[in-house]
């Protein structure tokens, strides 16, 4: 088995890390070109069909949907179900961010995504590869512990690396969300409620690392939409705008 696909093997089957393959896949060219010509390949045979993988969420079999579609072109195959967004290649899929729909491999969703997306490519060629499913439990934990408002970007990444870790799984997983839950919002403070973002979350760090604290929102400017926050290790004031 060539290195390419000995890499994505090893990490589709838990072997290797998410962060570390990314890295690779972002400095090893040959990885992405594998991937590619899964696509590129059934772009040209259209009597091939999508294969659709089975996965078990809360004992329920769902059928999930994955990259294949969105990476063929609708124009040469017309056989096929599409939905937007059209990918131009499977790079664009796999590093695509835009506000809620991230592949940052360092939050629980954005790693969820990724890791479904690279299985449902693999998968087109080989079925034999165990699927892991530590990516989408640690997302389905993080969706009940994560305040939307705080979900994708660096307050996700905050959560992850510095809240959830203080609390082990073999805590009652009651006792184990009701406590993350508290230090989350201990540590992300708030003067007047919490912003709702057009967006995904840019809830700013301060100059140690840690959370700002919101002020509230600010003016807005017809669909722009202004958030205050402050930097308590300077009293600076942070402004984030986005757009609806």
């Amino acid at each position: 088995m060539e290195y390419a696909q000995q890499t994505i093997v090893d990490f589709l089957s838990g072997n290797l890390d998410i962060v570390e393959f990314r890295q690779l896949y972002d400095e090893k060219p040959e990885i992405d070109a594998f991937l590619q010509k899964i696509i590129d390949n059934m772009k040209k045979d259209y009597s091939r069909k999508i294969l659709y993988f089975p996965l078990m969420i809360a004992g329920v079999e769902n059928q999930y949907i994955q990259a294949v579609p969105y990476l063929l072109d609708p124009k040469t195959d017309p056989g096929r179900l599409y939905c937007p967004p059209q990918y131009e290649s499977v790079r664009q899929c796999l590093t695509y961010e835009f506000r809620l729909e991230t592949h940052d491999v360092e939050t629980a969703s954005g790693a969820s995504t990724f890791y479904i997306e690279v299985y449902s490519i693999y998968y087109q060629i080989d079925q034999s590869v165990p699927f892991c499913y530590k990516y989408g439990d640690a997302y389905r934990f993080a969706i009940e512990v994560i305040p939307e408002y705080l979900e994708g970007g660096e307050s996700e990444k905050y959560i992850q690396k510095h809240i959830i870790p203080l609390f082990p799984e073999t805590m009652k997983k009651t006792e184990r969300k009701k406590a993350i839950k508290a230090k989350i919002k201990e540590a992300f403070k708030s003067e007047k409620g919490y912003p709702c973002w057009p967006q995904a979350s840019e809830w700013p760090m301060d100059k140690e690392g840690k959370p700002c604290t919101y002020i509230g929102k600010g003016k807005s400017n017809g669909d722009l939409r202004r958030f205050r926050f402050r930097d308590e290790t300077t009293g600076e004031e942070i402004v984030i705008e986005q757009f609806y």
